[in-house]
């Protein structure tokens, strides 16, 4: 491997790093969110049952994630004892998980605020 490709590769790991630590704090602060709106809608006697299935996307994006690194660190191992090992198949990518975590993120926001549409807030 030239310095370059060897350079490109560590680059692309960063990157790779900086999207998971992106995608674990959106899918995090989803759940702070989605539990601060709760709390504020029960002090308006709202049920916080609506806050369940958002919740729970954004848990299946932080297991998607936890996935991913899993993965990372599995091939990591497996290049480090056969360098010239490839891994092609689309469910052995990591870009895969980071864009499935992604899109539990954008269902688990869409989900939200459709559940919070839905509610009526009690008159007086």
């Amino acid at each position: 491997m030239t310095f370059e490709a060897t350079d490109q590769e560590k680059r692309s790991r960063e990157i790779a790093d900086k999207i998971r630590t992106y995608l674990t704090a959106l899918n995090t602060g989803g759940i702070a969110m989605t539990f601060a709106v709760a709390g504020s809608l029960a002090s308006q006697k709202v049920n916080p049952v609506w806050a369940v299935w958002p919740v729970v996307c954004f848990v299946v994006g932080l297991v998607i994630l936890g996935a991913s690194l899993f993965l990372a660190k599995h091939k990591a191992l497996k290049r480090r004892d056969n360098p010239s090992l490839s891994f092609t198949k689309w469910y052995l990518r990591n870009f895969t998980y980071d864009l499935l975590a992604l899109a539990m993120f954008c269902l688990a926001v869409g989900i939200g605020l459709w559940r919070l549409s839905c509610l009526r807030l009690p008159v007086g």
